[in-house]
């Protein structure tokens, strides 16, 4: 089981006290995070950026995930996610980096994914209902969650990294098992531990992950710095 990402930014993803659409649970933000903290080389850092934006004239939020500084090596790559800014369901999905592009397009349950590896070029659907973010798009979708200790839901997503597209489309189990007291660089918060994981993996070799996130219990609900 991996740790999520450790952030070392300011997050202000919120919980509004009133009854709101998921959407409007979510704010603006600027995010660094530190991404493989336990790889031998040590953490690299990421930026995350969600903003409010529009695609093919629908209201979106959109997370973008790019290196800190676009002058090194392929420092313009980026992973991009677009949820729909009241519902949340996904809109589109964009990677791109040197020699390879991947894009999802989510058109009611018919989702259009194109990939681009070198010289080689696809393009299939898959079809399912009422999908969730996956990628960059968790965040905002954890954020507008109304997330307690026993918490649990579950909802397919399309799994961008499928070996193969009969497995395209995986079930995750997003749970809250315990409230918890930890220390971080903030000082001691008091956090819920989060847990999204696949209900079910038919291919072993696949890299779906079980992801453990602590999120602050404070109004300003959040991924805490650890």
């Amino acid at each position: 089981m991996n740790r999520f990402w450790i952030v070392t930014g300011l997050m202000v993803l919120c919980a509004c006290a009133r009854q709101a659409a998921p959407g409007e649970r979510v704010r603006p933000a600027v995010l660094e995070w530190e991404i493989g903290v336990t790889d031998k080389d040590g953490p690299s850092g990421m930026v995350e950026t969600i903003l409010p934006a529009t695609y093919a004239g629908k209201a979106v939020w959109r997370v973008v995930h790019r290196d800190p500084d676009p002058t090194e090596k392929d420092g313009g790559a980026f992973d991009m996610y677009d949820v729909d800014r009241e519902t949340l369901v996904p809109v589109r999905s964009v990677m791109r980096r040197e020699g390879f592009f991947l894009g999802l397009t989510f058109d009611g349950d018919r989702v259009e994914i194109e990939k681009i590896e070198g010289e080689q070029k696809s393009k299939t659907e898959v079809r399912v209902r009422n999908p969730m973010p996956e990628g960059p798009g968790v965040r905002v979708l954890v954020a507008a969650l109304p997330l307690r200790v026993g918490y649990a839901a579950e909802f397919p997503v399309v799994d961008r990294w499928a070996g193969d597209e009969a497995h395209r489309v995986t079930t995750m189990k997003l749970t809250v098992p315990k409230s918890i007291t930890m220390e971080t660089r903030l000082g001691r918060r008091e956090v819920l531990e989060v847990v999204i994981a696949a209900i079910k993996i038919a291919d072993a070799t696949r890299q779906f992950r079980t992801r453990d996130l602590f999120i602050s219990t404070s109004s300003r609900r959040a991924p805490v710095p650890c």
